[in-house]
């Protein structure tokens, strides 16, 4: 092998029998991506999983140089990047005689389905969403190197519990939008509420990623998710309906506060931001959205890597790693995300509250509650009593904040590892402004604006018919 000590990884030995990827870890990896900090998590990502030799790139010009130096045995891209896009690299790759059968990873935050079908259509081997995790990149190397023996998805097989009742599984992420949830299990442990029809089999899972799979894949009969995602996976076909909100509002935009003080008025905070990177949860988000109307009323233009005129970058950041990913970036300005994230970082004093979505957009859906339609056919009378039991439990929290608040902690934050307490969620649920829990019926208007915003503004995506898309005869 050639001489790898320019700009390359060196990681110790990691001798693991249990590992299925033991067999290709000496295999050298070609790590491309701009954002500092994404790819000092990635590095980490594949030095956990146990890759030993790991070369980096910054952008697409410079992994053609690596890999014409380098005996790569997997490319792992990102798609937006300076000079020369992940896309623009793998065109070139595949183009390229001596590199053509090198496995290439696209690793990016296009979550567009239309995305992945070209990048698919182009040569890559396996399309991987950002944000995403050390499991989910190992799946996706096992699944290159080794397809037989890459972990086979375990569909729910048996769906009646033991007391006859329907099995409901249902996948969210620890955000405070999901809280109606952790109530509503709460309100059945107590026996507060009694169903007569479902269990729930309730999956946290740290990323968007995961739980956008598990529900196209049809591991969980419903998610707590992003209202964007479940309308492309509606267009390229996944059976999905959406058959209530799981809030309103709830979101907050935070400014990085490792800068100094920064006055509040707009040609200040235009300055402040201007050049700078901004995190988003998702592509597909109304986070994206509300990050457009208040930056461009700041009068900036924010958008992609390879967007034209862009003054202010996005990128995608879990959710959850915002406030440190953001206390570490010097380049990071701030970010759109749901609470209890920003009141974190408000409460470590990293960050600065700048506003509430409720305010650039009231009353706004978000996270919605998405059901795979076969579970709706089967098990309508389990469908109907969960729906119900839902809108009491955002009843509930809408007249018992504070103790929503402590309900929420532990299910939320089970493992104490995510830094949440009874004092920032309770602050999160008073504020005005903040999240609602009542009045979940979906308006189909506020879904058109969100995929005319989307395709107007940002050129993705096609508009649907939201009439089959939304299903609102249960709340109804």
């Amino acid at each position: 092998m050639k001489d790898q000590s320019q700009n390359s990884v060196k990681n110790p030995d990691v001798s693991n029998s249990d590992n299925p990827l033991s067999p290709f870890l000496n295999k050298t990896v070609l790590l491309v991506e701009d954002t500092q900090s994404i790819l000092l998590t990635e590095q980490k990502m594949l030095d956990y999983i146990g890759f030993k030799n790991v070369v980096i790139a910054n952008d697409g010009q410079e992994a053609i140089e690596k890999v014409s130096k380098y005996d790569i045995d997997l490319i792992i891209s990102d798609w937006n990047m300076p000079n020369l896009s992940g896309f623009e690299f793998l065109q070139w790759v595949k183009q390229d005689v001596r590199f053509k059968d090198i496995p290439f990873i696209m690793a990016t935050s296009q979550a567009e389905k239309e995305q992945a079908n070209r990048a698919i259509d182009a040569g890559v081997a396996y399309y991987l969403i950002k944000p995403f995790g050390p499991l989910e990149l190992s799946y996706a190397i096992q699944t290159i190197f080794d397809p037989k023996g890459a972990e086979k998805i375990q569909k729910t097989q048996n769906r009646m519990t033991e007391s006859g009742k329907v099995r409901i599984s249902i996948a969210h992420i620890p955000i405070t939008d999901h809280v109606v949830l952790g109530v509503l299990q709460h309100l059945i442990t107590t026996k507060q509420l009694i169903p007569k029809n479902f269990e729930l089999d309730i999956q946290s899972k740290l990323l968007w990623n995961p739980v956008q799979t598990a529900l196209d894949d049809g591991d969980v009969d419903a998610a707590l998710i992003l209202a964007p995602i479940v309308m492309d996976l509606f267009n390229h076909g996944t059976p999905v309906k959406i058959v209530l909100l799981a809030h309103k509002n709830g979101s907050i935009c935070v400014r990085n506060k490792a800068f100094g003080s920064v006055d509040l008025d707009k040609a200040s905070l235009k300055n402040f931001f201007k050049s700078k990177v901004f995190y988003l949860p998702h592509t597909l988000s109304v986070h994206r959205i509300l990050a457009d109307i208040y930056l461009r009323d700041l009068g900036l233009n924010p958008g992609y890597v390879g967007q034209d005129d862009v003054d202010v970058r996005f990128e995608v950041i879990p959710p959850i790693m915002m406030p440190d990913f953001q206390s570490q970036d010097v380049n990071a300005g701030g970010f759109m995300v749901a609470e209890p994230i920003g009141a974190k970082a408000i409460d470590l004093n990293v960050g600065e509250e700048l506003v509430l979505s409720g305010k650039l957009w009231s009353d706004h859906p978000c996270c919605v509650v998405a059901m795979r339609e076969e579970f709706i056919d089967s098990h309508p009378e389990a469908t109907q009593e969960f729906v119900n039991m839902f809108i009491q439990a955002g009843q509930f929290v809408e007249a018992n904040k504070k103790e929503a608040a402590r309900i929420a902690v532990p299910f939320l934050d089970a493992d104490n590892n995510l830094g949440y307490s009874d004092k920032i969620l309770e602050k999160v649920f008073m504020d005005e402004n903040g999240i609602k829990t009542v009045n979940l019926k979906p308006d189909i208007n506020d879904f058109d604006r969100i995929q005319k915003f989307m395709f107007d503004h940002h050129h993705m995506g096609t508009c649907i018919d939201l009439e089959k898309l939304i299903d609102t005869q249960f709340i109804d």
